[in-house]
């Protein structure tokens, strides 16, 4: 039963509708943690998410140029694709980061892992350079062996595998 509903929606028709919730849904668990539960993101995180708004870009551009009978269907097939593949690319760095076999950029030297507070005299204090994002390398959150950065990675490039095999 369900694998015959996954067939029925493994097509172009349907590819930027699920490039759509995937992203979407990425963004919003990531925004989740971040506003939600307090885990302040890294810089490789902010990267990934990069990637995830222009699926969204992307994805909404190809519905609405097929809503208007524009024929872009391959190309943005293609650049969803390319934009899941970055984002897995991302990911999977910074799970080699996390695990110390990659080295990560500069930028992710770290810093606090707490989320500044904001004082109500002066709300745009917690921009002061001296709060840094937290280490690239400290993964603040594991569900089932694997990171954040591990489970974007899986998702992405398996979501970037259905958008890239699905047929008319």
């Amino acid at each position: 039963m369900i694998v015959s509903v996954l067939k029925s929606l493994h097509t172009n028709r349907a590819a930027p509708v699920v490039a759509l919730l995937v992203s979407g849904g990425l963004l919003i668990g990531a925004w989740t943690f971040q506003y939600g539960f307090g885990y302040a993101p890294c810089t490789m995180c902010y990267w990934q998410r990069h990637a995830h708004k222009a699926v969204l870009g992307l994805a909404a551009l190809w519905l609405g140029l097929r809503a208007i009978g524009v024929k872009a269907e391959a190309l943005l097939k293609w650049a969803v694709v390319l934009a899941f593949l970055i984002s897995f690319g991302i990911a999977a760095w910074h799970v080699g980061v996390e695990f110390g076999l990659l080295e990560g950029p500069k930028s992710c030297s770290g810093g606090t892992l707490a989320m500044p507070d904001v004082n109500a005299d002066d709300p745009l204090a917690f921009l002061d350079e001296t709060i840094r994002p937290p280490a690239c390398s400290e993964a603040v959150w594991h569900f089932l062996g694997l990171s954040m950065a591990g489970w974007n990675a899986a998702v992405s490039l398996i979501t970037a595998l259905w958008v890239a095999t699905s047929r008319k």
